[in-house]
């Protein structure tokens, strides 16, 4: 895997772990994004052994845009919750029988993907990318 320097964005943006019916949970999450790999939104915990989901920059930005995105393992969507008052965006992550939800609040995550486009505009994700590095991962991975 290539390995990033610390985000680009200073301060990583929290997301919040869905209640479970029967308990909840303390697990904080994050988004972090990095220009290297700019097609890229990591949603991480921080500490010494972290753990972190990584997928595409454009599934929230179509989830902010009310329409749902992603197949397989990563889902993203907006919807509104029986508890809540205003729309928030839900990260599900895993299959049906170990599924796990990220509410995350759409204006943190608008402001989020603001940065992320400030760093690196739509549609140009392409001269970001390091193809030597990412190559060179790839081929040193087969040998």
């Amino acid at each position: 895997m290539l390995r990033l320097p610390l985000p680009a964005i200073p301060d990583p943006w929290p997301a919040e772990l869905k209640p479970r019916p029967g308990g909840g949970t303390e697990d904080a999450m994050h988004l972090l994004y990095h220009p290297a790999a700019p097609y890229e939104v990591r949603l991480a915990e921080l500490g010494p052994d972290p753990q972190e989901l990584v997928f595409a920059r454009d599934l929230l930005a179509s989830a902010l845009r009310g329409q749902a995105a992603g197949e397989g393992a990563v889902r993203v969507r907006l919807e509104f919750l029986s508890a809540a008052r205003n729309a928030v965006l839900l990260l599900t992550v895993g299959d049906p029988a170990e599924r796990l939800e990220f509410a995350l609040k759409p204006a943190t995550v608008a402001a989020f993907m603001r940065q992320t486009y400030d760093l690196v505009p739509a549609g140009e994700e392409h001269r970001h990318v390091d193809v030597d590095a990412v190559l060179g991962e790839i081929l040193g991975g087969a040998a």
